[in-house]
């Protein structure tokens, strides 16, 4: 049928860092759209909806998400607004890298600070750890196939030393998981270099085919 691949990009990050990813999939046969949006100022509520509103006038009968970071918490907040009884999109496939689907380390680091939240916008207390944080409230994409594809040092430090125990940076890797992903890979590597990874952009084209991966990582 008529499917597109959206590529959602994270916080504070242009969406130029998915390009990459965007030409594999080109390569590939997959339609695409680089969904930008303004990650630092709007809320994760108005960015879930107006996702939505993008998603429900695009014109296509099913839709993947290939997401960095943030951006699979802009998808889980646009779920909160899918209406079943709508005629909109089926929700098929989703590669999820580095999502900090149970909150990320960092969030938790720069929410101490009242300088640093200002700098870093509104959604930055949202991505809080603990069990009572808005995104450890989110609908979780229950009837898609989902992958996530985290990153860690392999070290006992990380590469954040403010997070305690391995970490990619920003979070570490047993927060990026839901517990319904088809497949999870572990890459030695850092939050936001994970995007640019050879290897790992072959599994996220091989997940959006197949939906599996072919290619094992060997760290």
């Amino acid at each position: 049928g008529n499917h597109i691949v959206y590529l959602i990009h994270g916080h504070g990050s242009p969406k130029f860092v998915l390009n990459k990813i965007e030409r594999s999939l080109n390569k590939s046969g997959f339609k695409t759209l680089n969904y930008g949006y303004n990650s630092l100022y709007v809320e994760l509520d108005e960015l879930g909806r107006l996702l939505y509103d993008n998603i429900l006038n695009s014109g296509y009968d099913s839709i993947s998400f290939v997401t960095h970071s943030m951006g699979a918490i802009v998808v889980r907040s646009m779920l909160q607004y899918y209406d079943e009884s709508k005629k909109q999109p089926v929700l098929f496939r989703m590669v999820m890298i580095a999502p900090p689907n149970k909150g990320a380390e960092i969030a938790d680091v720069y929410s101490r600070s009242a300088f640093t939240k200002w700098i870093m916008g509104p959604n930055i207390e949202l991505l809080k750890t603990d069990s009572s944080s808005y995104v450890n409230k989110l609908p979780v994409p229950r009837s898609s196939e989902v992958a996530v594809i985290a990153g860690m040092k392999g070290t006992e430090k990380g590469y954040n030393h403010r997070i305690k125990g391995d970490n990619d940076g920003r979070l570490k890797p047993e927060r990026t998981t839901l517990g319904i992903e088809k497949e999870v890979a572990v890459f030695h590597d850092e939050h936001t270099m994970m995007t640019q990874n050879k290897k790992a952009i072959a599994m996220i084209v091989e997940f959006m085919k197949y939906g599996y991966f072919i290619t094992k990582v060997k760290n």
